[in-house]
């Protein structure tokens, strides 16, 4: 009996383990790109839907290549280079700008599929989002995304309305 009191007079005792935000907030962030990582291996994995007769296969390396296109066409903007470089120096290089597909359904845009891609400053703790952006699969048509107000933008109204450039410049 002495042993029982002695067990449930520690359990009582002993305080509950803190949870710390840092630690909830790497579990999210990861738990959100290993949910992403999934759904798109789920979406690459399935036979093409396009009515063609095309093996699956050669499908999924056309999507795979148009998405490295579009992925490279959003790389190769000057903004995008300057925030990474940004990004890079004021951290010491403890973090990186990283481009990462953020939806694995493309997206209609007048009728043509666009992949949802957003520009990332990606840290030991978190990522975080700069930017989202709508790319063409040829990589010729990139359009930001205003998640706030739903609009897609031109490069060059984005440009103008938001001077991206600042950004990097005042920090």
């Amino acid at each position: 009996m002495a042993a029982i009191d002695l067990l449930s007079h520690a359990h009582t005792t002993m305080p509950p383990r803190a949870s710390s935000s840092k630690t909830a907030i790497i579990a999210g962030t990861l738990a959100g790109l290993l949910a992403a990582a999934l759904a798109a291996f789920y979406v690459y994995q399935q036979p093409a839907q396009h009515g063609g007769n095309a093996p699956a296969a050669s499908s999924q390396t056309t999507a795979q290549e148009q998405n490295a296109r579009a992925v490279d066409a959003l790389m190769a903007l000057p903004e995008i280079k300057a925030w990474s470089a940004h990004i890079e120096k004021a951290s010491a290089g403890r973090a990186h700008g990283a481009v990462m597909e953020t939806s694995p359904e493309t997206r209609l845009v007048d009728g043509q599929p666009y992949y949802q891609l957003s520009f990332f400053e990606s840290t030991p703790d978190a990522a975080h989002r700069w930017e989202s952006f709508v790319v063409s699969p040829d990589g010729k048509r990139i359009l930001v995304d205003d998640i706030v107000s739903g609009d897609l933008l031109s490069l060059e109204q984005w440009r103008k309305d938001s001077a991206p450039m600042q950004r990097i410049a005042t920090q």
